[in-house]
């Protein structure tokens, strides 16, 4: 039982959500690349975003060049491929994953965020989806997503709206609502759209950031 009352675990960790997430994990075992490869073999087929799959081949070119990074199962690739999309690539940390949509024809990157292995300047959309508030180093891995960007590209996140905090899920290190996301959003990027969505297979809502480089040209409509 922790002695901690509950409310003060509460504000600190809305207040001060990195470090309620490192005392958090202090004792916790670290989540290895093992331990997403027994996950991701678990629980391959049962994750999937119909909405904001839609959302995205909506709002992107069949022949965009698409990372999806920490894809996970594949989910996000698998319906832009089955909508005609070809050039489709993934960042995984789960060498399962990797290996597993490679052999459905996926270019596959392995590696651990919040570094992207991954040239400069090659791709015209990279899709984060459920990710940025898992990123401790969340200025670095922008920078790393406008490094592989090509010059007018273009970037899709996906986070929890106001919901699943380090106090509800320890693995987070933040907390995003409307105005602190688009504040995060626009440190790093031009923005597009800032929106609250509902995935048909959720019951929490979303918050999307649609963003490009700073100073990029307008993708084509």
């Amino acid at each position: 039982m922790n002695p901690i009352p509950w409310r003060l675990r509460a504000a600190i960790s809305d207040r001060f959500p990195l470090l309620y997430h490192y005392a958090a994990n202090l004792l916790r075992p670290r989540r290895e690349e093992r331990y997403w490869d027994d996950r991701l073999a678990e629980t391959w087929h049962r994750r999937t975003w119909p909405t904001k799959n839609a959302l995205i081949a909506g709002r992107v070119q069949r022949d965009d060049a698409i990372l999806d990074i920490a894809c996970g199962n594949g989910s996000i690739l698998r319906d832009l491929k089955s909508r005609g999309f070809t050039n489709l690539s993934g960042l995984e940390l789960s060498r399962y994953a990797v290996d597993r949509l490679r052999a459905e024809g996926f270019t596959m990157f392995h590696g651990a965020l919040p570094r992207l292995p991954v040239p400069d300047a090659s791709f015209d959309v990279v899709i984060a989806s459920q990710i940025l508030e898992h990123v401790i180093r969340r200025d670095l891995f922008c920078s790393e997503i406008t490094r592989v960007l090509r010059p007018a590209g273009q970037a899709f996140f996906f986070v929890p709206n106001d919901c699943l905090g380090p106090i509800d899920e320890p693995e987070h290190v933040i907390k995003y609502r409307r105005p602190t996301f688009e504040a995060f959003m626009r440190k790093h990027f031009e923005v597009l759209a800032i929106e609250v969505i509902k995935d048909a297979n959720y019951s929490m809502s979303i918050l999307l950031g649609q963003v490009r480089r700073k100073g990029a040209a307008a993708p084509p409509g």
